[in-house]
């Protein structure tokens, strides 16, 4: 069940980016990026730039992507830790 979710908020991202609803997108991505991780985030920011044709300037979301993954692999240990610290009871 846990991959059949992980698998529609990758298809909502993909959707969200494409209807232009970035806000929304945004939200899908913090909530995936929780739950799997932002490695799988890179390829498909790659795809989506190579969709809206912006290899010939800037790749303004492949960019965004790699500087989202480098945060979340620093933030993401420190929020599990205290998650799990603060849940158990001494």
């Amino acid at each position: 069940m846990k991959f059949a979710i992980n698998i529609f908020l990758y298809i909502c991202i993909t959707l969200l980016t494409l209807q232009n609803h970035l806000l929304l997108a945004g939200l899908v991505v913090l909530l995936f990026t929780f739950r799997c991780g932002a490695a799988w985030l890179l390829p498909l920011a790659f795809l989506l730039d190579g969709y809206f044709g912006a290899f010939s300037a800037v790749p303004m979301i492949t960019i965004a992507a790699c500087v989202w993954y480098v945060v979340s692999e620093f933030v993401r240990p420190q929020l599990l830790l205290q998650y799990e610290s603060y849940g158990k009871a001494s």
